[in-house]
């Protein structure tokens, strides 16, 4: 090392590795009315490839007998296959997790976790009294932050996360109304006497309409239907150890209108007073009759899902219908604000929409996205033959990606 001089010193031009702000809170963009937040980063890029087979920030202490965030298999990065596309392992046994996008195969590359310009935010209470200034939080985080994010199990989270419920519900023909299998219908007298049909609603059998003589039963008829969808339904959770993410707006009422709306019969049947198949009604008359039969197969439809989500076809469109974190494995980064904090009181964070709760926090805006893509009748099926719907597993989604590099154990 030599001593430089100060003209020598004045020749010398460059850009200072540290990088320091500070941020006013306001109660508005730039964080919580009070507080003043102090960042201190690196003008660097950090890439990050690791897998933490554990992850437990804030068990215990302020918010007592747990953790903030509990975390199995935590990876930041993914191995991707010669495309540059993440592989997403195989779906594990005995859990509803789906196939991704990239299933298992030949790998050839990994896609790093990166953080551009990361720093430190301090959040200081009375910052312009020298014997109150108290630091009350610490954010870690980056000017921008991107990458493959994946869990193997969040137990639970505290912190904000959003993303978008998509519902797709695809048209179908010549779909029995009832069932047809003794393991769906234990009742042989509601059995449709179409074990052809291409599909099978699991409708409770009922009278659909009766024209004196001649009685129409749900499991005397098929229908045609065409597709429906829900797309771009925020999805938001936030607060502290929480376990579910409340999907609201489905109108899910509604969304049975809108399907019963489009149907039409395809093959039925008028059964006498003496119980005998007659006479096959013709698709003039049949479609005659659909002001009546759409009545009758949208309010069967409403009460069997409103049945299946243990409330009344009143509270349908009004229905939250939870979704557990656990079935969320994948998120794709791609924010300035993602990051990891620990505050000792409440506090929102320069750009934050949500304040963090006491605790340790994550925030992970636009992470992920729900797609629930299925024929009508499993949908109504999903829902009305299981509680997994009002569980929070309506739907399972792509397991965790794959960031393990040739046999390593732990992924």
């Amino acid at each position: 090392m030599i001593e430089m001089g100060d003209e020598q010193l004045s020749k010398v031009t460059g850009q200072a590795l540290l990088q320091m702000n500070k941020v006013i809170g306001d109660d508005l963009d730039n964080g919580t009315q009070g507080v003043t937040f102090y960042t201190a980063g690196l003008d660097a890029l950090l890439d990050l490839n690791l897998n933490i087979e554990k992850l437990q920030l804030g068990c215990g202490g302020v918010n007592g007998v747990g953790c903030d965030l509990d975390i199995d298999n935590f990876s930041l990065g993914c191995i991707t296959n010669s495309s540059g596309n993440c592989i997403t392992l195989s779906p594990a046994p005995g859990t509803n997790q789906k196939v991704g996008a990239v299933n298992e195969g030949p790998q050839a590359g990994m896609e790093d976790f990166s953080i551009e310009r990361p720093f430190f935010q301090f959040a200081i209470k009375n910052d312009d009294t020298k014997t109150l200034r108290e630091v009350v939080g610490i954010r870690l985080g980056g000017e921008n932050v991107s990458g493959p994010l994946s869990f193997g199990s969040l137990n639970s989270f505290s912190g904000y996360l959003n993303g978008e419920a998509d519902v797709f519900l695809r048209g179908e023909t010549d779909v029995a109304a009832t069932c047809t299998s003794p393991d769906t219908c234990p009742n042989a007298g509601g059995r449709t006497r179409y074990s052809d049909a291409s599909a099978f609603l699991g409708l409770n059998d009922g009278n659909v309409l009766n024209l004196g003589i001649y009685r129409i039963f749900y499991r005397n008829l098929t229908i045609d239907y065409g597709g429906q969808s829900r797309e771009n339904i925020a999805a938001e959770v936030f607060g502290n150890r929480v376990t579910q993410v409340p999907i609201e707006g489905l109108a899910l009422a509604d969304l049975v209108d809108d399907v019963v709306d489009d149907v039409s019969i395809n093959r039925i049947c008028a059964l006498r007073i003496s119980g005998s198949c007659s006479f096959i009604i013709g698709d003039g008359l049949a479609n005659a009759l659909l002001p009546l039969l759409k009545g009758g197969v949208g309010d069967y439809i409403k009460g069997q899902l409103a049945n299946g989500l243990n409330i009344t076809p009143g509270e349908l469109n009004d229905y939250v219908l939870p979704y557990n974190l656990k079935n969320i494995h994948q998120l794709d980064v791609a924010t300035e604000l993602f990051g990891l904090s620990f505050q000792k009181e409440s506090i929102r964070y320069p750009g934050y929409k949500r304040a963090m709760a006491a605790g340790w926090s994550m925030y992970a805006p636009d992470a992920f996205n729900l797609v629930i893509d299925d024929k009508v009748s499993n949908f109504v099926q999903g829902i009305a033959g299981s509680s997994n719907a009002r569980d929070g597993n309506i739907v399972g989604l792509p397991a965790p990606y794959r960031n393990c590099w040739g046999s390593a154990r732990f992924c």
